[in-house]
């Protein structure tokens, strides 16, 4: 009398050995943005691996938002691992560096480009022919703009003429170049490093630290280097276009990674079901 029925103690014990692996090993998880489009579409299905090392390059991350507003929300973000502490990134438009080797797009990356007037309709018509999905086309002043991934960006150059090549261009973004922070290392800061690691500075300092006119200034000294107490990645999204990733949020500290995506089991396109990323 008033003992719990086995059959429940198993329910019980089977409900609580599925909920530590989910919060511990591997877990399901359900795409709500197109920050990874065309690698993974908004409403794809992959598992997380939380058990995993430390990322390596070109590793698709799930991580938590390192910004301080952020702190009580802790948004969710996934992006694509591509430099991990000690490398030296360059940010130039179109193309990244990681220790002085261009980075290689994905063919799935999404940039977006712009095609002048001239070149409207014979692009519009190639995109056609190509089969290419015609995406966040815009009216602009230098002509239109329009998202292509670097694939499709191939695709269409292979067709153009060289006189008609220049038409076609990737979006101009600010060049910048830093070093990502590594785990008890002391770092000089210019200004656009500053820019970069600002929240990681912040946060390892308690809100001790102020950046003024791109000098950082610790409980009021100026100094030119910063010791850091963790190491830090540096994430760049498949969609370049619409996504956030380090080039909004900064470097994200090893604290606020939880796994890494390694397989899709199920999608919308067919073609990625049952995938290993």
């Amino acid at each position: 009398k008033g003992r719990v029925p086995r059959s429940v103690f198993f329910i019980l014990f089977f409900l609580l050995c599925l909920f530590l692996l989910r919060l511990y090993v591997v877990e399901s998880l359900h795409i709500s943005t197109d920050a990874m489009e065309t690698t993974l579409h908004k409403g794809d299905f992959v598992l997380v691996n939380k058990l995993s090392d430390a990322p390596e390059r070109r590793d698709i991350v799930l991580f938590t938002s390192p910004l301080r507003r952020d702190s009580l929300t802790s948004p969710m973000l996934i992006s694509r691992c591509v430099g991990i502490p000690g490398d030296t990134i360059q940010v130039n438009a179109g193309s990244f560096l990681v220790n002085g080797e261009e980075y290689p797009n994905s063919p799935h990356a999404l940039n977006t480009y712009l095609i002048a007037p001239e070149g409207e309709k014979l692009f519009l018509e190639l995109i056609k022919k190509l089969q290419i999905p015609l995406r966040d086309k815009k009216t602009v002043q230098s002509g239109i703009s329009l998202t292509l991934t670097s694939f499709e960006e191939y695709q269409l150059r292979e067709e153009l003429p060289d006189s008609l090549q220049a038409m076609l261009r990737i979006r101009p973004v600010p060049s910048y170049r830093f070093v990502i922070p590594q785990k008890e290392r002391a770092y000089r800061l210019d200004s656009l490093s500053l820019l970069a690691c600002r929240e990681a500075i912040l946060n390892e300092t308690d809100g001790k630290a102020g950046i003024r006119d791109g000098k950082l200034y610790i409980e009021g000294k100026l100094t030119h280097f910063f010791f850091f107490q963790q190491d830090y990645y540096w994430f760049l999204s498949d969609n370049r276009t619409d996504a956030v990733d380090s080039r909004h949020i900064g470097v994200v500290p090893k604290e606020h990674l939880m796994g890494k995506l390694f397989f899709c089991w199920f999608s919308r396109d067919k073609n990625k079901r049952f995938k290993r990323l």
